[in-house]
């Protein structure tokens, strides 16, 4: 069924276009899909045509990381 809200771009935010590997120009998002708690992005180059998939959202943000290793380390940090 058809959602009756209308269609905002604020609520999706873009994705930044990323390199071609095949050419150097910008690949663009073309189709962003869910997949578990992440999602699939599939770019595409309109200048040679070449497309690329990566998933995004699972991995482990440098944040998360960083103060893994510090606890792990003993490290605290100051507030403020």
């Amino acid at each position: 069924m058809a959602s009756k809200a209308p269609f905002s771009f604020g609520g999706s935010p873009a994705v930044a276009p990323i390199p071609c590997t095949a050419c150097g120009n910008n690949m663009h998002c073309i189709r962003r899909q869910p997949v578990a708690e992440a999602e699939r992005q599939t770019f595409r180059c309109a200048t040679c045509g070449f497309s690329s998939e990566r998933t995004v959202g699972e991995q482990e943000s440098d944040h998360d990381i960083q103060s893994t290793l510090e606890r792990s380390l003993g490290i605290s940090r100051k507030a403020g």
